[in-house]
């Protein structure tokens, strides 16, 4: 048994090298494709300084050839987060060419191929005729390599099912039953867990044609394909909100189809356009199903499977006009129209497999309807007039106007969810819609040569009948002045204050726990803005080239009792790029962003009870504090034949939130003696939150000729990040939490740990 054990153990490292070594076997092939169109041409063609002729075609381009090596700790997903960071093979070849004595052309670039973050583009054409663009690229994105997964995966027509073995299904949820019982809790989940990696790749292709056949005409035709394929996290619930949790590892494999459609008409003077845009998604997968871990049998109160639908597939379609025409006084005129339908339709999917309650398993709303018949429509319309009346004066006025149109028609649901009993629930679908509308003007005068201001005023309304504020104002003044007193500066002031009011916020008046029946939702509270954003550029100095900025800004939402009441940013940074030598160049910059949020509530032991009291009021303050620093140096030590390029950055960030009782509660609502409040109203700071992440890096380039050039490098890599909420994470938390809801509670231990890495790598660029 040990034995096989230990070559279960040794199978992932041998597909591992087997894959690395098919990998190196293409990266051959490759490179000897690549060497053997650069290097064979004849060798006058070579050293002609345009190029190569092949064919009667005029070729240039560059080969670049070489490998990446890695080391240290590597496996955090923090490292190879969109990129591919094994060992191996990297290079990118570019071509370009002209046939002679006509017209056409072409372009082609690879990028790291056979590597999973490669990349491919290519065009052909006639100048002034047509233009054919190909292309396709590969982005990994991965989430995390230390997630688990209690479960096995397989495939039912369309759907996916995760289920656990049914030998052990009665013991693992008499386990979880017990909450005395962690360390059985833990032994379960342990004896179970398979590793699983949480990485997606995005592939793009796309193929375009352009085609002019008059100077006034001209035509776009476009079509691409994203595919998104791998495994992410998703969590799920069997039950009302705040029961146990199951997080899964989904498959994902889902495509957007995309056409794009253009043509033009200009004239001196004016010109019209038009545009379509259709784009379908469609989805591999129906379902997810998965077995509660908790529950090995189906009850009237709770299922032993849960079920949960992907994202639906869907399609939209997208129609615009757009038009300019100059006027007098140096005026001009330009307006968009746009229509868009957004279109869904799949079937219904409940979120219970559980034939024991009432309604469980149904597909169709009370109407019979068995899908949504989801229709929306957009409508965009945006135009702008802008005029210089006199030498030194200019304006814009703009308006905009967008509405989104929900159609959807009506569904009702009658059926008990799991945890329900008695009197059937009734639920129902929502119809969401707003309306936006847009208008400012822009005034500018050069009051001086120096001396350049503009003032303006921007206005914006919402209309959103669904929602708590069914329509909101807010009216912006702003100024801004540029002065260049001297050649070698500019400095630039901008300003800006906002009002935003409401009036008619519908208050919920709910008596839930949950939700204090006075808190204002911040997108719909009555909002003062600031800004106020400078900038020094010193340009046309010999040697050094220094800037600086600054950044404030507020919001106040003054008329909010509970919820966020104040936002403040705060940014300031510098850069100056210094060349003391002919031969030695540097650059620094530093940039420091500050937020801090203000928010308040309350503890409520019971809604509008004895534990509703304004004695349990607390606030809570959220800091966040970010640094970035970069330093460069490029010493050219053999001009024009070797340089020498040295760079450190370093990102720091910071999050600390605090907070505190407002007043202290009275002895007879305390539950913990005179003066002090009860446990679980007791204000307390959260642990602080960090993430630095610190790289050095050192690049040599020798020239061996004008056209060879070999590159050696090498960088160091260091990331630290302390998280109380996402350290201690792993399929078990019985031991970090130890509530009921925490031990009967199933996670994948997704987590990004510390990693330190270097990595050397080498290059061949030929040009040709």
């Amino acid at each position: 048994m040990a034995w096989v054990t230990a070559m279960a153990n040794v199978e992932p490292y041998v597909e591992a090298n087997m894959g690395q070594a098919q990998r190196w076997a293409s990266v051959a092939l490759s490179g000897l494709l690549a060497a053997s169109l650069s290097l064979t041409a004849p060798g006058p063609a070579r050293a002609a300084s345009a190029g190569s002729n092949v064919l009667d075609w005029q070729v240039n381009g560059t080969v670049e050839a070489g490998g990446k090596l890695s080391f240290g700790e590597r496996r955090s997903s923090k490292f190879n987060e969109y990129q591919d960071t094994d060992n191996g093979f990297v290079g990118e070849l570019t071509l370009r060419g002209e046939k002679k004595d006509t017209p056409y052309f072409f372009d082609f670039k690879a990028m790291n191929p056979a590597r999973d973050d490669q990349g491919y583009e290519g065009a052909f054409g006639r100048y002034g005729l047509f233009h054919v663009e190909l292309g396709w690229d590969r982005t990994p994105h991965v989430l995390s390599n230390s997630a688990q997964t209690i479960f096995q995966e397989g495939k039912r027509d369309g759907s996916v099912v995760f289920t656990l073995p049914s030998t052990l299904r009665s013991s693992i949820a008499s386990t979880f039953g017990t909450t005395s019982k962690p360390n059985d809790i833990r032994d379960t989940i342990n004896g179970l867990t398979r590793a699983v990696d949480l990485s997606f790749n995005t592939d793009v292709g796309r193929v375009g044609f352009k085609f002019t056949p008059a100077d006034e005409w001209a035509f776009d035709l476009e079509y691409s394909n994203l595919r998104r394929q791998g495994y992410r996290p998703v969590g799920t619930v069997i039950g009302s909100p705040g029961g146990s949790v199951t997080e899964l590892a989904v498959p994902i494999e889902n495509y957007t189809h995309e056409v794009k459609f253009g043509t033009e008409y200009a004239r001196p003077g004016w010109a019209v356009q038009f545009n379509y845009t259709g784009s379908i998604f469609t989805n591999e997968f129906d379902a997810y199903m998965w077995d509660n871990p908790t529950t090995a049998f189906s009850s009237s109160t709770n299922s032993a499977r849960g079920q949960l639908a992907p994202a639906p597939s869907n399609l939209a379609h997208t129609f615009s006009l757009t038009g300019s025409s100059a006027l007098p006084l140096n005026s001009r005129v330009s307006g968009t129209l746009a229509y868009s339908l957004l279109r869904q339709d799949e079937t219904f999917l409940v979120n219970t497999v559980n034939s024991r309650l009432t309604g469980a398993g149904r597909d169709f709303d009370d109407a019979g309807k068995s899908s949504p018949d989801a229709k929306a429509d957009i409508i965009l319309g945006n135009f702008q007039l802008s005029s210089r009346p006199i030498k030194n004066v200019s304006a814009t006025v703009r308006y905009r106007y967008f509405e989104y149109q929900n159609d959807t028609p009506l569904h009702v649901f009658s059926f008990n969810y799991p945890e329900e009993v008695g009197t059937q629930v009734k639920r129902n679908t929502t119809q969401e819609r707003f309306t936006k509308q847009n208008a400012g003007f822009d005034i500018g005068w050069r009051l001086l040569r120096p001396v350049f201001l503009k003032a303006g005023y921007d206005y914006e309304h919402w209309n959103r009948g669904d929602r708590e504020a069914s329509a909101t104002n807010e009216h912006t003044g702003k100024f801004s002045a540029d002065v260049t007193p001297t050649d070698w500066l500019l400095g630039r002031v901008t300003y800006s204050h906002a009002n935003r009011y409401v009036g008619d916020y519908r208050y919920s008046g709910r008596a839930e726990n949950s939700q204090h029946p006075l808190l204002v939702k911040f997108d719909e509270a009555d909002r003062a803005r600031d800004r106020l954003d400078l900038l020094l550029q010193f340009t046309g100095w010999d040697t050094v080239t220094p800037s600086l900025n600054f950044g404030f800004a507020r919001d106040d939402y003054y008329e909010s009792t509970y919820g966020l009441k104040k936002n403040d940013y705060f940014s300031g940074g510098a850069s100056m790029g210094w060349t003391p030598l002919n031969w030695l160049q540097v650059s620094m910059d530093y940039t420091y962003e500050n937020y801090k949020y203000t928010q308040q509530s309350r503890y409520r032991t019971s809604a509008g009870g004895s534990g509703d009291l304004e004695a349990n009021d607390w606030e809570s303050k959220s800091k966040d504090d970010f640094h970035t620093l970069g330093l460069n140096t490029t010493l050219d030590l053999i001009p024009k034949k070797f340089d020498l390029t040295l760079g450190y950055a370093a990102t720091f960030g910071f999050t600390r939130i605090t907070t505190r009782n407002l007043t202290i509660p009275p002895a007879s609502v305390s539950n913990n003696g005179p003066g002090t409040p009860p446990n679980n109203a007791t204000a307390r700071d959260w642990d602080k939150i960090s993430n630095v992440l610190h790289t050095i890096k050192v690049v040599g380039r020798y020239h061996v000729t004008d056209k060879l050039q070999a590159r050696l490098g090498y960088a160091y890599e260091r990331y630290e990040e302390g998280d109380f909420a996402r350290d201690p994470m792993k399929p078990f938390m019985g031991d970090v939490d130890g509530s009921t809801a925490g031990i009967q509670s199933v996670f994948l231990g997704a987590t990004q740990p510390n990693y330190e890495a270097h990595i050397l790598s080498f290059l061949l660029r030929y040009g040709f």
